[in-house]
């Protein structure tokens, strides 16, 4: 890869500019080789010690080493017309590491890891432009037992407040680029109240905030109900009137699902899904917080609930909650588009987990290991960025992306002619994914993230070697 991604770091302030260009350096090796371990990236004894330096050091934080990454992020979106901001919590697992210290209970005092809560920015059209955040969150044991008294605590002392406080941070980034319209999306956990209060409180004192998309998880009492016999919103969402039908393409998908406080089994098979939406304008009741009481908020409320699902199988079924007016059958298919953008940062997450493996990473703090996993946050963020690019770009010179030794050392192994001079930004694509194991077949489409960050590695040997006997 090209050194663009130090223009990521570039402006990084860790007390001491040595620091910043060793950033700098460390980035640049672990975007060329993201599935290698922090050593084989670096190549070197001086190189790894030097990394290992940087992440070991109490002199900065993780946040220091993202800021400059996130400013750049403000400058892309700054550019677009509509931003959506997703929001959601991965987890890191390292219970194998038992030597690290530092490391907090995850969901049983036996396993160790820290979450990290990403607000991951991408375009309408699904242009990643990268993390406007990532909160690190890494539990003590203390907090950990306490939290079956989750129910008397305040909402600010609560984990579920980092939607909030995501929220607030999207609305921010509103009020910086006012000419762009900016929504927070979040799946069922973002289902908290305070984030309509906040929308509200900004309205009603004119002073700009981000729209917002949310999958209901609560069965939220309506005020206002004029027909029904329920005032409950799922049973009022569902006696609504039909706008219009929708209809797309769904892949065989198999998991768990918490049912009835046990996990089972589900399975979905392929086929094609036809959904009938339904909106209003709801009033839920306020909930109760000790201490304050919060004013009511109406929003629109849009329900898509396939009619006829396969035997045996669940119909796929959304019920979304938005700031955004929804009166026609357009309104409402575009607050669902903007939802499905939703699944982007799923894909970032995986590219960091499997693609970076950074669940393999051996250092001896945690903190350590939280700095890492920062800098390869952006380095998944470049992969998945310039494989849109290749898609949407694709007469773009490879070279503004990738070194002359990269591109020219795998044109090389794949025997493409020198004759033909520097490839597009698409068929350079289309190489490093071959290399990735992309077969390339008439109806397979461009690479996607897992055969690119494969690739990815073997063009940074085929580039060291190209570099080391000057073909």
């Amino acid at each position: 890869m090209s050194e663009s991604i130090t223009d990521e770091f570039a402006n990084a302030d860790l007390g001491d500019s040595r620091r910043t260009r060793r950033l700098c350096k460390v980035s640049l090796a672990l975007n060329a080789a993201p599935t290698a371990s922090i050593s084989n990236a670096c190549g070197g004894w001086a190189d790894t010690m030097a990394a290992y330096r940087l992440l070991n050091s109490d002199d900065f934080s993780a946040a220091d080493l993202l800021a400059p990454h996130a400013a750049k992020t403000l400058e892309r979106c700054a550019d677009q017309l509509c931003v959506v901001v997703a929001q959601d919590t991965t987890e890191f697992d390292f219970s194998h590491m038992k030597e690290t210290q530092g490391l907090g209970p995850l969901n049983d005092e036996g396993r160790r890891d820290f979450f990290m809560h990403s607000l991951y920015a991408v375009s309408e059209q699904g242009l990643p432009l990268g993390l406007l955040d990532a909160k690190i969150i890494n539990r003590d044991d203390a907090s950990f037992r306490s939290t079956g008294k989750r129910k008397q605590m305040a909402i600010e002392d609560k984990e579920s407040y980092r939607w909030v406080e995501g929220y607030r941070r999207t609305t921010q980034l509103a009020r910086e680029i006012p000419g762009c319209e900016v929504f927070s999306v979040s799946d069922r956990e973002g289902d908290i109240f305070e984030v309509y209060a906040d929308w509200l409180e900004a309205k009603e004192h004119e002073q700009g905030a981000a729209e917002w998309i949310i999958r209901a998880n609560q069965n939220r009492a309506l005020v206002n109900v004029v027909d029904g016999d329920s005032d409950k919103l799922f049973s009022v969402l569902e006696a609504a009137a039909a706008l219009g039908e929708i209809e797309f393409d769904v892949r065989a998908h198999s998991g768990t699902k918490k049912m009835d406080g046990k996990w089972v089994k589900t399975k979905r098979s392929a086929h094609r899904v036809q959904q009938v939406v339904r909106a209003m304008k709801i009033t839920p009741r306020t909930p109760y917080r000790k201490g304050k009481r919060l004013k009511e908020v109406s929003f629109w409320a849009i329900l898509a609930e396939e009619g006829n699902p396969a035997a045996g199988e669940e119909p796929v079924r959304w019920l979304l909650l938005t700031s955004k007016e929804v009166v026609t059958f357009d309104d409402a298919r575009r607050i669902i588009e903007l939802y499905l953008r939703r699944w982007d940062i799923e894909v970032f997450h995986r590219v960091l987990k499997t693609g970076c493996r950074v669940e393999r990473i051996q250092l001896m703090s945690a903190e350590a290991l939280i700095r890492a996993v920062t800098i390869y946050a952006v380095v998944a963020w470049r992969i998945l960025y310039f494989t849109h690019l290749g898609r949407e770009c694709p007469e773009m010179p490879c070279g503004c992306v990738f070194q002359d030794s990269e591109w020219k050392a795998a044109c090389a192994v794949v025997k493409r002619p020198r004759e033909k001079g520097e490839p597009s930004l698409e068929e350079m694509i289309r190489i490093v994914g071959k290399l990735g194991g992309h077969l390339g077949r008439k109806g397979d489409g461009m690479p996607g993230p897992q055969c690119i960050w494969q690739g990815l590695a073997r063009v940074r040997d085929f580039a060291i070697a190209w570099d080391v006997y000057q073909v």
